[in-house]
């Protein structure tokens, strides 16, 4: 009895297939017809019709299959009615959300026609690598021959002793993007959404991308994350929210305070990811340094990186902590020996040399506050800063914008970055570097202020 009630179920849900796809086939020819009255334009996509449409279908649901699979079916059928109106079907095309990727472009390396400049655009240490670091470096280069360790476990084990932590909740990459990466690629699929702040780290709608998700901004107030945005741009859909603490490129933070209050606020099955690329130049009061979050929320992964305060730039390395269960979902998409043994060796020596870390850290807390105040002299508006640069606002006026300011001091070698591309079109970000350098950039800056505003 039981084996025929299984086949006529069965039965049942193939005719059902049968009916969903002739549906799609009907659904297709409308979508092409449709494709034929807007030949004339361009564009084929309407995102407010396609929210429209799915808004209207999560209120018609009363099923018990899952809101997000829902929104995740909708949007690839929407994807390939895009596709059949642009007949693109017999053409070469990856997959959804990779052909509106906007490439990563870094900061100015280089200035047309002058040899040495001062870069301030990539957010850099004024200071090379510790002695001991270098040293390390070079020493792996006998090993050159063989593949390194499989999963970097020396250099975890380092981690964990330098903050206290269990080791096995230690995943090591080439930077810590490769970490929001894997993040990405564990927990969504094409059609989920990932929530991160109106102006945060470039990189985030484009990781997002890569597994065909949503970007989804959430607004700040004076440049900074507002949680209550965030929660209210939580959906059935959300996989992950990306904080970057403190901001890249705004400088600002959430206090302790404030990331419990998210946390409390967010669902358990949604990945809160707190990068903290620059967190060893924090020094407000009410920063969190320390990794509780991720011991005390199974669903929070904090990064950190070996660029910034390390002076590691060039080797590319970072990581990420997070609980066993959540590291272990992560470290599935690790590829095996992803770090050379030069970048272990070096991120070993660099946990050790303490003293270069506290000269690099000396270094930005001694010089910011100046460099804030000669840039609000200037008539700039200069933020607080938590990490080693500075978030700057260039009032608009008939000869002076962000731009003429970029233009000029590129002029004269000086690389900040414009952030224009960041949607802050009056905004800079300028690299806290040497004295030296920052010296000659405010004498710069007051050049093009006198000139420009006499």
């Amino acid at each position: 009895m039981q084996e025929k009630n299984l086949k006529l179920l069965r039965s049942k849900i193939d005719t059902i297939d049968d009916q969903l796809l002739q549906l799609l086939i009907q659904r297709s020819s409308i979508v092409e017809n449709i494709g034929i009255i807007k030949k004339s334009s361009d564009k084929v996509v309407d995102k407010s019709r396609e929210s429209e449409i799915i808004s209207r279908l999560l209120d018609l649901h009363k099923g018990n299959f899952a809101k997000d699979s829902i929104v995740r079916i909708w949007r690839e059928i929407f994807h390939t009615s895009a596709n059949i109106q642009l007949k693109k079907n017999n053409v070469l095309k990856p997959k959804r959300g990779i052909d509106t990727i906007k490439i990563y472009k870094g900061g100015t390396s280089k200035i047309s026609g002058i040899n040495k400049i001062i870069k301030l655009s990539s957010n850099e240490s004024p200071f090379g690598p510790s002695t001991k670091v270098v040293e390390a470096y070079k020493k792996a280069s006998n090993k050159l021959s063989r593949y390194p360790e499989l999963t970097a476990a020396s250099l975890q084990l380092a981690i964990a002793r330098k903050h206290n932590l269990n080791s096995d909740q230690i995943i090591c990459g080439t930077g810590s993007d490769e970490i929001l990466i894997f993040t990405v690629l564990a927990f969504c699929s094409p059609g989920d959404e990932v929530i991160h702040a109106q102006h945060g780290f470039e990189m985030y709608p484009i990781i997002t991308k890569y597994a065909g998700a949503e970007s989804i901004l959430a607004s700040e107030i004076d440049y900074k994350v507002n949680i209550d945005s965030i929660i209210n741009k939580l959906s059935n859909s959300t996989k992950i929210i990306f904080i970057a603490n403190p901001n890249n490129p705004t400088s600002t933070y959430l206090n302790k305070d404030e990331l419990r209050l998210l946390m409390k606020k967010v669902p358990s099955n949604i990945v809160v990811v707190i990068d903290t690329a620059y967190a060893e130049f924090a020094d407000a009061h009410d920063y969190d340094k320390t990794f509780s979050l991720a011991d005390e929320y199974h669903n929070v992964i904090i990064t950190r990186t070996f660029s910034k305060a390390y002076s590691l730039a060039g080797l590319r390395l970072g990581w990420g902590y997070a609980s066993k269960s959540l590291i272990n979902m992560i470290k599935k998409l690790r590829p095996p020996f992803n770090l050379p043994p030069g970048a272990i060796a070096a991120g070993i020596a660099a946990l050790n040399d303490e003293k270069h870390l506290e000269k690099v850290v000396n270094h930005n807390s001694n010089i910011k506050s100046w460099f804030i105040d000669e840039l609000s002299n200037l008539g700039f508006k200069a933020y607080t800063t938590q990490a080693n640069f500075i978030f700057v606002i260039i009032p608009e006026k008939k000869k002076q914008n962000a731009s003429l300011v970029n233009d000029y001091l590129l002029s004269r070698g000086i690389a900040v970055r414009y952030l224009l591309s960041y949607g802050l079109e009056n905004a800079l970000r300028i690299t806290l570097g040497t004295e030296e350098e920052l010296n000659f950039t405010i004498k710069t800056l007051n050049e093009f202020v006198k000139i420009n505003n006499d």
